[in-house]
């Protein structure tokens, strides 16, 4: 027997499917984890999101570069930054993460309530 939803959850999977589907060439599930981790810690640094997504550096280190449009996933899609970065204002030797307008345009996207009809 299928899952029954009510409006407002159909509503939300839908906003969700939508988003994920726009963004599917570019980001994946661990990458949109680690943005959604910068929106709530806004300044993090690569070794605390390491932390908080309790996944290797090295392989964090990938994810933020993909986020900050460095490398392209695939050869239609033109890399966006959804994440900047900036010399930390505690530590000089550490680079904190913020959201670009693109990252905050997305995830603002995944958080919207979708229109019922």
């Amino acid at each position: 027997m299928p899952e029954k939803f009510d409006p407002i959850e159909a509503s939300r999977l839908e906003t969700l499917f939508e988003v994920f589907t726009s963004c599917q060439a570019e980001l994946s599930l661990p990458q949109v984890l680690a943005l959604i981790a910068i929106a709530k810690a806004p300044g993090l640094s690569v070794n605390e999101l390491s932390e908080r997504l309790e996944q290797p550096q090295q392989t964090v280190s990938r994810h933020v570069s993909v986020l900050l449009g460095r490398y392209q996933l695939s050869e239609t899609v033109v890399p966006r930054a959804f994440i900047r970065q900036e010399i930390s204002t505690s530590d000089p030797r550490s680079r904190a993460l913020f959201l670009s307008p693109n990252g905050l345009a997305l995830l603002k996207a995944l958080v919207a309530d979708s229109h019922t009809t």
